[in-house]
């Protein structure tokens, strides 16, 4: 998308659809036939979270969906030797570090540099506080993803859960670095979504999951909600 400067009436034109959750190759397909840039896989790293899959499955779809997609693997490793180790066995094209904020960003710089993977770091948006971590985080992540804490849990992420969303247009406002709204989003809502937060890209796990079977994709929403994402960019503008 484009931002704009003093004066300008900028048209957003393209929004980046990243769907989440990936666990089997014709999960990862259907999402490519649809129209989706990213595609996300969460690895297993012994947190037992529901969207995970084995090193193995994950080879085998990230090899499947070279070239023809961009390929994300998300860390949820609080250490930098376990997400050295996952970036080293899978070698996305971007690591998604869904506990950033736990690392320096020092330490993420290094990383960086060290890995040659772009990195996607999430921040979550709790409250006005989120919009100085956003800062602080930009300029060592290739994206930033605005993702929903859970109020019980205190999980971030893969919640089913929406946010608010001032905050994270806030936050779109505040940074240079693209942004990827996260966070209970689905086909019922993203046009508003986008049009109240006019992010970079959007993001899409729970959401887009079959009902009586989340760590499946439905192929109706997942067709439905890159649609209307793109629809959603393409009318929106604003005036300076």
């Amino acid at each position: 998308m484009e931002r704009g400067g003093a004066g300008s009436v900028p048209c957003w034109v393209s929004v980046l659809v990243q769907l989440y959750g990936i666990t089997t190759i014709d999960d990862a397909l259907l999402c490519v036939d649809a129209g989706a840039d990213h595609v996300g896989l969460v690895v297993r790293e012994g947190h037992e979270a529901w969207d995970e899959i084995d090193l193995e499955t994950a080879r085998t779809i990230l090899a499947a969906l070279e070239g023809r997609v961009q390929r994300v693997v998300c860390t949820l490793a609080t250490g930098l030797d376990q997400v050295r180790h996952t970036a080293r066995t899978t070698r996305p094209d971007i690591l998604h570090l869904a506990r950033a904020t736990r690392f320096e960003p020092d330490e993420l710089a290094d990383l960086r540099r060290e890995t040659g993977l772009r990195l996607m770091c999430t921040v979550p948006v709790t409250g006005p506080e989120a919009v100085g971590l956003a800062r602080r985080y930009a300029p060592v992540a290739d994206y930033l993803l605005l993702d929903t804490t859970h109020p019980t849990s205190g999980v971030v992420g893969a919640t089913g859960l929406t946010h608010d969303w001032a905050l994270s247009a806030e936050i779109v406002r505040a940074v240079q670095t693209p942004v990827i709204l996260a966070g209970g989003l689905g086909p019922d809502n993203i046009g508003e979504a986008v049009r109240r937060v006019r992010p970079d890209g959007v993001d899409s796990e729970t959401n887009t999951s079959r009902p009586d079977h989340r760590r499946g994709k439905d192929p109706d929403r997942v067709r439905r909600f890159v649609g209307r994402a793109r629809s959603a960019g393409q009318e929106t503008s604003y005036e300076a």
